[in-house]
């Protein structure tokens, strides 16, 4: 395989079978970005992860970093896991109970690194700071907690130099309360280390938090693709992802912070949205969700409301489920703002609302109509976005 320095997208199409299994599926991380890959348990996002890895068998396709072939059934390539210089992390994060933290990480050179990487002392000093290891270095695995071993498994892959990362529920095995932390350190590998990193997890918030693009797998298959914004605001592909908290995710800038109330305002695309006040700057970008069920649909601007969110859009689409449902989903383009760098008028960003069958007929919403999109700031929840 020839050495290439410059980073480069992994490629992977594959046929995968497993018992009770079919998995046909292709995505493409760049550089630089995280690539998510979701779906109900038992679509295949693990066993697509593991084939591309080459930690199980396919029975067919292509994995390739930039043009270097790491696997393909038509012209009989098919390296070996430790070849492919796919790092690999998952819920277990492995740290070897022989070793101290330190010499854990000097393992990814002393035994990959023959192969993979000539990695020096200074370079595995920076990676043990940026992982906050610097306390901890001659601790064995039984004196760490599971956000540690994360740490510690995390930089070991990354002091080996791989060429792209494979996160399979990395903080599967990590409590709740300390994920944070740990999701703000994998969320700086892409830009830090260049690399593309491919992620499974069930948690949306994850996906939300980092992901730039996303692939929806369901029962094997694909059923979408794309970036993340995009895809996880079409309520018709995120209910069977997430039910009752299907929504929309928007993407947009801190403008403001107001103390005494406790209030953020967020640019969305030239609209303000009122959130519950938060840490990230003035200048900061963030995503927000807003689910489904939580929007309200006006003509006008409601003079007496409890909600401060009051959007202008247009109605793109109006789905109901049945003509004799008890629901349906309203489709909402935000009115378009103007891009003060490039003076160019950009598109706005798509909500979803799901009401009541009534509703939608009494009011009478077609396509094609203005509306006033409202919602509680505390209806929407904030992530800080790479």
């Amino acid at each position: 395989m020839t050495q290439q320095t410059l980073p480069r997208a992994l490629s992977v199409e594959l046929h995968v079978r497993q018992p009770g299994l079919d998995v046909r599926a292709q995505f493409r991380a760049l550089p630089g970005r995280v690539c998510a890959i979701v779906g109900r348990q038992g679509a295949g996002k693990t066993a697509l992860l593991k084939a591309a890895a080459g930690l199980a068998p396919a029975l067919s396709g292509r994995v390739a970093l930039g043009t270097d072939v790491l696997y393909d059934t038509s012209a009989r390539v098919d390296l070996p896991p430790h070849l492919r210089r796919l790092s690999w992390l998952d819920a277990h994060a492995h740290v070897f109970p022989h070793l101290n933290v330190r010499d854990n990480l000097l393992y990814g050179r002393r035994v990959l690194g023959r192969l993979w990487s000539r990695t020096s002392g200074a370079e595995l000093g920076s990676v043990a700071r940026w992982a906050g290891l610097q306390s901890m270095l001659q601790l064995h695995a039984h004196a760490l907690g599971p956000s540690q071993r994360l740490r510690v498994a995390l930089a070991r892959a990354l002091a080996a130099h791989p060429h792209a990362l494979l996160l399979d529920d990395a903080l599967g095995g990590v409590p709740e309360q300390e994920r944070e932390p740990l999701l703000e350190l994998l969320s700086d590998v892409p830009t830090r280390f260049k690399l593309p990193v491919v992620m499974v997890t069930p948690r949306m918030d994850e996906v939300i938090r980092m992901a730039d693009d996303v692939v929806i797998l369901h029962e094997g298959r694909m059923a979408s693709a794309g970036p993340v914004a995009q895809i996880l605001s079409d309520v018709s592909l995120s209910t069977f992802l997430e039910g009752v908290h299907a929504g929309s995710v928007l993407e947009g800038e801190v403008t403001r912070h107001d103390i005494e109330w406790l209030l953020s305002e967020v640019d969305v695309g030239g609209q303000s949205v009122t959130v519950p006040a938060m840490l990230h700057g003035v200048g900061s970008k963030v995503r927000l969700k807003v689910r489904a069920r939580d929007l309200s649909l006006h003509r006008e601007v409601p003079a007496d409301s409890s909600a401060c969110n009051h959007l202008r859009g247009r109605i793109t689409q109006v789905m109901l489920a049945g003509e004799h449902g008890t629901y349906g989903a309203v489709g909402v383009e935000l009115a378009r703002g103007l891009d003060a760098s490039s003076l160019q008028v950009q598109p706005g960003a798509t909500l979803w609302a799901l009401l009541t069958r009534k509703s939608i007929q009494q009011m009478g919403w077609a396509p094609g109509q203005p509306c006033i999109v409202g919602f509680k700031a505390m209806a929407t929840a904030v992530s800080p976005w790479r």
